[in-house]
């Protein structure tokens, strides 16, 4: 954990991230239209800063993949940003006349959602995105792009990226230690199951009762650093 470099990058930098991939022990995408919202009215609040800091990416680096530990909600809101205007006509017309030039995502697009909910979401969100992207001028779409910035944190050690992002959503992101025992038991089953045995696995575990997941580990477990224990 000492030899951790954390690097700010822009929005620009975040979208074209190389072998990008949620992987599959990730939670659903579950921001709401009331996320999206808040995320697009800040953007277009600060728009005149010099710079806007969106919170911390962390990654786990395996192979050549950059799998998304912690932030997941975050960077998927920004690449249906990004889409939205990628294909707003009107935006492409401003953008083209200023000899504005942004970001290809059609590669990014591509990443793949096994749960019905994330997919769901991510639908009903764009749809919201497409209705406030004519908030968006020029201006809007350069601080979008250039000034908007998140702290972004790679890791080769996943019992590290596990611990970092514990530490970092210990200070208030709405993320439970279950989480991460869910995370690290599917891990796991890679090996030994099937991918639909996985995504079952998932979706069991999200339509249990959450808070009675959170009073459990509250109450009668704990972690020990490293590992998780129960």
């Amino acid at each position: 954990m000492e030899n951790i470099k954390p690097e700010i990058i822009t929005i620009k930098q975040l979208v074209q991230t190389e072998n990008l991939t949620i992987p599959f022990y990730q939670r659903p995408y579950k921001w709401s239209a009331k996320n999206v919202n808040q995320l697009i009215d800040d953007i277009l609040t600060f728009k005149n800063k010099p710079a806007y800091r969106l919170g911390t990416i962390v990654y786990h680096l395996e192979k050549e993949e950059m799998n998304i530990v912690d932030g997941q909600q975050r960077t998927i809101t920004l690449i249906l940003i990004g889409l939205a205007i990628q294909n707003s006509k009107m935006l492409k017309e401003k953008l083209c006349k200023a000899k504005i030039s942004t970001p290809n995502l059609d590669k990014v697009a591509k990443l793949k959602f096994q749960n019905q909910d994330s997919k769901k979401n991510i639908r009903d969100n764009y749809f919201e995105i497409q209705r406030r992207i004519v908030d968006f001028d020029e201006d809007t779409v350069l601080f979008f792009y250039e000034r908007c910035e998140v702290v972004k944190v790679v890791l080769s050690d996943i019992t590290e990226a596990f611990q970092f992002f514990d530490s970092q959503n210990s200070r208030g992101v709405d993320l439970e230690p279950h989480d991460l025992l869910k995370a690290f038991h599917l891990r796991e089953m890679i090996d030994n199951s099937t991918e639909l045995e996985r995504i079952q696995t998932v979706d069991n575990w999200e339509n249990m009762e959450q808070e009675q997941l959170k009073n459990t580990f509250s109450h009668y477990l704990f972690r020990k650093i490293g590992r998780a224990h129960v």
